[in-house]
């Protein structure tokens, strides 16, 4: 694709748009790799562990994804000390940004609002579950990307 030099142009790549525009959401980043707030999350608690570089999964050799598994495995850990859930929802978006994003789930947290009107009541909203997600991991003595 032809891009013209100094141009910053918009993508259509969420990810991508949130590394961007959405800086009050990252819990923690360093050069290769973020972990920020879903900006629309499905439960309290609900975290995207994301290549900071545009890349599918077919993009990237296996040490990096090994990389990203562990951090999920961290992030397991300071979810289950801030939320103590029931079980947690792993998805791995493949293509065309590579991103882990982690769901807290709780047993019977499908509400009658859900079920009938086809929305989510979510008690805390994203810049919360950046600010309590860090000071878990200041509690514990964690860091979630070395």
């Amino acid at each position: 694709m032809f891009r013209i030099p100094g141009v910053d142009y918009i993508t259509n790549c969420p990810i991508c748009r949130h590394i961007k525009l959405r800086d009050d959401l990252i819990i923690e980043q360093n050069s290769r790799f973020i972990i920020f707030a879903c900006e629309r999350p499905y439960n309290n608690g609900h975290i995207i562990i994301a290549l900071r570089e545009h890349k599918s999964i077919y993009d990237v050799n296996s040490k990096t994804f090994s990389t990203m598994l562990e951090i999920a495995k961290k992030c397991l850990t300071v979810l289950s000390k801030a939320y103590t859930p029931h079980g947690f929802n792993l998805d791995i978006v493949h293509e065309p940004h590579l991103a882990i994003q982690i769901v807290p789930r709780w047993n019977g947290d499908a509400s009658f609002v859900s079920v009938f009107h086809g929305t989510r009541v979510i008690a805390e909203p994203p810049h919360m579950t950046v600010r309590y997600i860090r000071s878990i991991c200041q509690e514990l003595g964690v860091r979630l990307l070395e």
